[in-house]
């Protein structure tokens, strides 16, 4: 009875004025599904699990997939709907209202009846009424199509439900994927979302080195991105990186570096490799440094090494960082590891190491991992190391030996093109 009076009403609806149609809803048609095409931009999954596919908007569901354009490009939608009705016109107009006042035009569809009560019938695959703005990045989170339904050719809309996604729109076609590079979900989040509205090369890295600066780098979800929150972590990868959320600084460059290229930007020579030069000091190659802080106390080893006179052991079956891979555990120590230089989203990561990566744009140097700027390679040693070391194994103890003295060694660079 419900069904059949409703059905009525839109019946009556059809013959009445404008102003007495508008008190009426129409509570029995739903939209199921809307899809968009139009040279819309693959996007991977962080999980590794593959690319969003159509529909990316499902009435139901938990989570709505992302959407990306390059700008100067319209977005284009497809929407199915149902109709619960015995009796149901052969036909009904649909439209969609969209944000940045993109309108997706009204077009009369059939509805295709069935021996039921439950009808379906689609919007078909329609541009939105203007490109987005060439040269532009955007970032639309949500994208809303409010969609609406005429029974009277037009005279009157009623509206049926608001499919929501994320669109991305880059400022230009984003670079081709490499063996590293990919088009992943958190790479366009985090690349339009602080881009948005810049259009200029230098404005889009200034932008997205901001995600950078406050050492808390968060994915498309709003979830932490850990710089060695194990210390340990095996992550080098910008896929292992946003699939764990925990990598080593070869992933934060790589992901710095990939929200730049995703909106077409070109920079070469832009990924460093830095280790010390391996200068020979006490008959061994200085080969690792110390980020800061580090405290070092009274030296045991200046007979042994007078450049290098901090000394700390350790068990070589356990390594500095035994389970939980937390914190540097030393059998003996003169150097002890500080809270120091926080990382993305850790304020103690790991800080003993015999290589580093990180970008250089335009002559400066980026380290993501830090979400520091560096104007020479030389300014990196001074600023963000407590001192040098080198180490070797005696038996099944390892010893390690220590300077602040930042004049016994250097770093050497290795550039290459991510």
């Amino acid at each position: 009875m419900q069904k059949t009076l409703i059905c009525l009403i839109v019946s009556l609806a059809l013959f009445s004025s404008k102003a007495k149609a508008q008190d009426f809803t129409y509570s029995n048609v739903s939209l199921l599904n809307v899809s968009f095409s139009g040279g819309n931009l693959n996007i991977r999954k962080d999980d590794g699990t593959g690319s969003y596919t159509a529909p990316q908007y499902v009435a139901g569901s938990a989570t709505q997939s992302p959407v990306a354009y390059v700008s100067g490009n319209a977005p284009r939608a497809t929407a199915s709907f149902t109709i619960d009705c015995p009796n149901v016109p052969d036909s009904v107009s649909v439209r969609g209202v969209a944000s940045d006042a993109i309108d997706f035009a009204s077009t009369r569809v059939y509805v295709n009846p069935s021996a039921g009560t439950l009808h379906n019938f689609s919007y078909p695959a329609t541009n939105g009424s203007h490109v987005f703005t060439a040269s532009i990045v955007r970032f639309f989170k949500p994208f809303a199509i409010n969609w609406e339904i005429s029974f009277n050719n037009g005279l009157t809309w009623k509206p049926i439900s608001t499919s929501n996604n994320t669109v991305y729109v880059t400022r230009s076609a984003p670079q081709a994927e490499g063996a590293e590079y990919k088009w992943f979900h958190t790479v366009f989040d985090l690349s339009c979302r602080n881009a948005q509205y810049t259009s200029v090369d230098t404005a889009i890295i200034s932008h997205v080195w901001n995600e950078f600066v406050d050492h808390i780098v968060l994915n498309y979800n709003g979830d932490s991105l850990f710089y060695y929150k194990v210390m340990n972590s095996l992550n080098v990868t910008l896929a292992t990186l946003l699939k764990f959320r925990d990598a080593e600084c070869y992933t934060f460059a790589q992901l710095f570096l990939s929200a730049i290229k995703i909106q077409g930007v070109v920079r070469t020579n832009n990924y460093v490799y830095i280790t010390p030069i391996n200068n020979t000091v006490c008959g061994h190659a200085v080969n690792r440094f110390i980020v800061k802080n580090w405290s070092f106390g009274t030296p045991s080893a200046t007979a042994t090494c007078p450049a290098f006179p901090y000394k700390n052991t350790y068990v070589t079956a356990t390594g500095t960082m035994p389970p939980p891979y937390s914190a540097y555990v030393f059998t003996t120590a003169d150097v002890t590891d500080l809270v120091g230089t926080p990382g993305s989203c850790n304020v103690r990561p790991s800080s003993y190491f015999n290589n580093h990566q990180i970008a250089k744009i335009d002559g400066i140097y980026y380290d993501a991992c830090y979400g520091a700027t560096f104007p020479t390679l030389l300014s990196i040693k001074t600023a963000a190391f407590s001192g040098w070391s080198y180490r070797f194994t005696v038996g099944s103890n390892t010893e390690a030996y220590f300077t602040n003295d930042m004049t016994q060694s250097d770093l050497s660079e290795s550039i290459t093109t991510y």
